[in-house]
């Protein structure tokens, strides 16, 4: 639910209203007018009074379908290529240290090499690129299928997308192949995001894993190799707030191209909800990126960008916590079954 609030909230530009103050002139008969343009947004709350009200409950789940999938196979995928990335970068480091050893003669252990932050962040933005061209056609159709409303589109005759399947079908026979596209660039620049977001997560992962170690050299059982189910615990929580602090930091540095990219991707015709609470048709179409941020700039100003950037908190934030405890739940027992079978 508050991804499609979210996603609604990204592509409304609101409403201009006009305002005509008439102030008279003490010093003769004449009076002087002022008249100020006034931009109407749109909040969170009216926007979920709105899908209630006119999609029921249900209508807080449009778009379930290619969400869960595009998550799955955007996640699964880019943990995958980004680990083997990070394997084949440790590998290169090691190999070129060795050969600077011979060329030196010296004698030192490159075992130890490990990646820095500017490390993590290119090949996570790397990563990022890999699944894009993937990915980019399934967040295309969430996005129109969560902007879409079924009930409300027969009364205004607009055709509503009837599931993810005719979403693929009517995309490619209306608007070509190209289309599922749509968008790419600014997905492109948002692979910055997971630099970030990883940049970020692995300095306070590092910082986070001193700490515990003076904390257990301190502690009298600091012999036992084996943490505890308490210290598990407290890695745990750990993990989830380190994964949480590093999502919103990178979601809020990119989030303009998040707002540009729904706006790139969404259908020429659609239905909006107004300030007042009434649903009206929209036509609009974005064409490339800088002239999105151009239009955004020009007619909604700075906040523009960052329209729906809370709920949008909300949700990528817990996302985030749990994603990255299970991926190091994940690799501690892959790691601990590897050691174990040599």
């Amino acid at each position: 639910p508050l991804d499609v609030i979210k996603v609604r909230l990204q592509v409304h530009e609101g409403t201009t209203t006009t305002t005509t103050s008439v102030k008279e002139s003490s010093s003769s008969s004449s009076n002087s007018s002022n008249t100020t343009n006034r931009r109407r947004s749109i909040s969170s709350l009216r926007v979920a009074r709105g899908i209630l009200k006119y999609e029921g409950l249900q209508g807080l789940y449009v778009g379930w379908s290619p969400a869960v999938v595009g998550s799955a196979v955007s996640w699964g995928g880019y943990f995958y290529v980004y680990e083997a990335f990070k394997k084949s970068c440790r590998q290169w480091k090691r190999d070129r240290a060795r050969q600077q050893q011979q060329q030196q003669h010296e004698s030192t252990n490159v075992d130890n090499i490990t990646l820095n932050s500017l490390d993590h962040f290119v090949l996570s933005c790397a990563a990022g690129g890999v699944m894009v061209l993937v990915t980019n056609p399934i967040w295309l159709v969430k996005t129109r299928m969560q902007l879409q409303m079924k009930k409300a589109s027969e009364q205004h005759n607009v055709k509503p997308y009837h599931g993810m399947r005719d979403a693929f079908r009517t995309i490619l026979r209306k608007e070509g192949p190209f289309a599922l596209y749509r968008g790419s660039g600014a997905a492109f620049l948002l692979t910055s995001n997971g630099g970030i977001q990883f940049a970020v997560y692995e300095y306070l992962r590092r910082v986070f894993h001193v700490q515990r170690a003076n904390l257990r050299q301190k502690n009298s059982n600091s012999n036992n190799n084996a943490p505890s189910l308490w210290e598990r615990f407290e890695m745990s929580l750990g993990y989830m707030a380190i994964g949480a602090v590093a999502k919103i930091i990178a979601s809020t540095a990119t989030y303009p191209l998040q707002v540009a990219k729904s706006r790139l991707q969404q259908r020429a015709e659609a239905l909006e909800f107004t300030e007042d609470g009434h649903v009206r048709v929209v036509q609009r179409q974005y064409h490339g990126l800088m002239e999105t941020f151009r239009r955004i700039g020009r007619s909604e100003g700075f906040v523009g960008f960052f329209k729906g950037c809370i709920p949008n908190a909300l949700r990528v934030a817990p996302s985030a916590a749990v994603t990255f405890v299970v991926y190091e739940m994940t690799m501690d027992f892959l790691q601990s079954s590897s050691s174990s079978s040599s």
